[in-house]
């Protein structure tokens, strides 16, 4: 029986876009939370199932973990504006922002990868959250608290550590900072994604038109469905 998100879909240039989109739409959110203390519920729960998520047998691709592209229309959308170097925040200071958080995610993935016991932690933990998600549901309470538990005990002890900038009456709540912490992980996630099809720094910078014109097709795509 055919996989359900047959890997040839795929292609290296294509899950990185994917995984680029999912990372900046994390990013995004993240910043929408600490700054007003919302965030779109149906991106979250996108977020939360991409960190929930079993591969299979096959190569890991961004079908795995975006069934659909239309969850990442947000970030496919800002990914599309970042390659052409517009502003995607209130001003040029929150773009780098968002920029910034995407450079530590991807930092920070990089160094996970070399770290053997903890990534035998979190998948142990993502397992156990796995069977909470399963009962509860994607975004019941408890099931964002142990991922953000998770996030907590395991990535957030690396450094440099992410630095969040918001407003104090949105971060000191505790729902917003296990969002927070769900988010990362689940950029932490794309960042993974990202590096496994190829994806670095220098890609990023000389083959832009060539990404911009990927993002445009996703974007139809997503428009489509």
């Amino acid at each position: 029986m055919a996989s359900q998100h047959a890997s040839h879909h795929y292609t290296p240039l294509r899950n990185r876009m994917l995984a680029l989109a999912a990372m900046v739409q994390a990013a995004r959110l993240v910043q929408s939370i600490a700054r007003k203390g919302i965030g779109d519920e149906v991106e979250l729960t996108c977020a939360i199932d991409s960190i929930l998520a079993v591969p299979g047998k096959e190569h890991l691709h961004a079908g795995h973990l975006y069934p659909e592209p239309r969850q990442l229309r947000t970030g496919l959308i800002l990914l599309q504006r970042l390659l052409s170097g517009e502003v995607v925040g209130a001003d040029m200071k929150e773009t780098r922002e968002l920029m910034t958080y995407c450079s530590d995610l991807v930092s920070l993935e990089r160094k996970l990868a070399h770290d053997k016991k903890m990534l035998a932690r979190l998948g142990e933990g993502v397992a156990r959250i796995r069977k909470q998600r399963d009962y509860f549901g994607s975004m019941h309470d408890n099931v964002i608290a142990a991922v953000a538990g998770l996030y907590g005990e395991t990535i957030s002890t690396l450094t440099p550590r992410i630095i969040v900038h918001g407003k104090p009456e949105h971060l000191s709540q505790g729902s917003n900072t296990n969002k927070v912490r769900a988010l990362l992980f689940a950029g932490i996630r794309a960042a993974h994604l990202w590096r496994v099809h190829g994806g670095n720094r220098l890609y990023l910078l000389l083959r832009r038109r060539k990404l911009g014109r990927e993002v445009r097709l996703l974007l139809f795509e997503a428009d489509r469905a």
